[in-house]
């Protein structure tokens, strides 16, 4: 939204053409980016061939101190219209009028109206010429009275009006891997650099909201201990997970797959909440990174969700260097071709030393130098070992891995990561839920502590 606010707050006369089939959000947008321009004195007027104004006001509390009654125009041509102010128009000459003395009278900036097709029917009756008329004559009002339009419309082609407007913003909704997505696309924006064509956003709660947070930018920061009551599982570290699948149940398998390799790091601030918040809760960690990280770097990375002194005590990973090797986070293996084979001689003896419920983490991509039937192997063991202990058994699946399909099935939980328009989703497919954004919590919802806040996309 922050292109088409900046756009329509720095030009006077500026129009705008938003394009959506229906229920893709058209009003809901509208009306947000009414109330943010509202905010700083500016004058906004809608009007609306098919929204009742009190319906509108119940939609969007708040909006009435705003934009009050005046403001909001029925243009239903209904007999039956309770609202205090209606623009009544039989032909294109008393539409122009009515519009003409309503933002000049009352010293308006923006206009909306929702919607342009009934309006451009009522009056073109299939005439194009008489609709070219008043979509011309309105730019022209729009100009001479300097006043921000935003016409609404439920046609996505493209007619002649695209060319006469200075921007055209479009909604859409989609399926994405069985998942409902929305989605804003800027298609021109006349005089403005757009550095991003398209953002996915949601309506939850009956509001506009833009998910802007590139994948890169999740953040990191000190994690704040979460303790479940729950006996039967452990707590994914982030309370809006909790909230969505109930936890990790104890003894199971945790299967993060990455839908593509461009988002190849961007899941572990979701792990690494996970980890500290077992740590915190004075649990172990044995983590087996992905092929291509080293544990001195992951070690490193985690150093910023908890203290030297706790990843120390509770953490521990393989090495092949001598001298890391003293770090009591981490243990030493010969080779790192070999380091799964290594961990599961170690594993043991790693265990034995941390003397508590152990938390899993194995990067799947070191399995892919094994053969399929060593991968079986390995994979049976160690589910057969956290099942048998009520440990956590958490896997990282990359997009190339082997045995994708048999690793799915034997995951209790499984979640997946997919990238949209730069930004970072995930859902469950074990169990099943709808798409959620990941975005950090804002430095007030989580004060000096870092979260991470899912938001569904409804």
């Amino acid at each position: 939204m922050d292109e088409v606010e900046n756009a329509l707050k720095s030009m006077e006369s500026y129009t705008i053409l938003l394009k959506g089939a229906p229920g893709t959000g058209k009003t809901t947008y509208a009306i947000t980016l009414l109330e943010r321009l509202c905010r700083e004195d500016t004058k906004g007027v809608y009007i609306s061939t098919r929204i009742d104004p009190a319906v509108l006001y119940r939609q969007f509390p708040g909006l009435e101190s705003r934009v009050p009654p005046r403001n909001i125009i029925d243009a239903t041509q209904s007999e039956f219209s309770e609202a205090e102010f209606q623009v009544l128009y039989e032909d294109t000459m008393s539409f122009l009028r009515a519009v003409y003395s309503l933002v000049a009278e009352e010293d308006v900036t923006i206009l909306i109206i929702d919607s342009w097709d009934a309006v451009s029917f009522q009056i073109g009756r299939e005439n194009q010429m008489s609709i070219e008329k008043l979509e011309n004559s309105m730019l022209d009002i729009a100009r001479k009275t300097k006043t921000r339009l935003l016409l609404i419309t439920e046609y996505s082609g493209e007619r002649k009006l695209d060319y006469l407007v200075d921007g055209i913003v479009r909604l859409d909704k989609e399926e994405i891997e069985g998942r409902s997505v929305r989605r804003l696309f800027i298609d021109k924006l006349r005089g403005f650099l757009v550095p991003h064509t398209s953002y996915p956003f949601t309506l939850e709660a009956g509001r506009f909201t833009r998910f802007a947070t590139p994948a890169t930018e999740l953040g990191s920061g000190r994690h704040r201990l979460i303790k479940r009551n729950d006996k039967n599982s452990y707590s994914t570290g982030i309370k809006d997970l909790d909230m969505i699948i109930g936890g990790y149940p104890k003894g199971s398998f945790v299967l993060l797959e990455i839908a593509d390799d461009c988002i190849s790091q961007s899941y572990r601030p979701v792990l690494f909440h996970t980890i500290a918040n077992f740590m915190l809760n004075d649990l172990g960690v044995i983590y087996v990174p992905e092929e291509g990280s080293y544990s001195s770097s992951v070690k490193q990375l985690l150093m910023d969700y908890l203290d030297a002194d706790i990843l120390a005590k509770n953490l521990r990973m393989p090495t092949i260097s001598e001298k890391e090797s003293e770090d009591p986070s981490l243990f030493k293996v010969d080779t790192l071709s070999s380091i799964l084979e290594a961990y599961m001689e170690n594993h043991f003896e790693v265990y034995e030393e941390l003397n508590k419920p152990v938390l899993h983490v194995l990067g799947l991509s070191m399995l892919d130098v094994h053969t399929g039937d060593e991968i079986r192997r390995m994979l049976s063991e160690i589910v057969s070992w956290v099942r048998t202990k009520d440990d956590l058994l958490i896997g990282i699946l990359r997009p190339s891995a082997k045995l994708k399909n048999e690793i799915r099935e034997m995951a209790d939980i499984h979640l997946r990561f997919i990238p949209i328009s730069g930004t970072i989703n995930l859902y469950g497919i074990k169990p099943y839920t709808i798409l959620y954004n990941i975005s950090p919590l804002s430095a007030n919802a989580g004060g000096e502590y870092h979260q991470l806040k899912l938001t569904p996309f409804l």
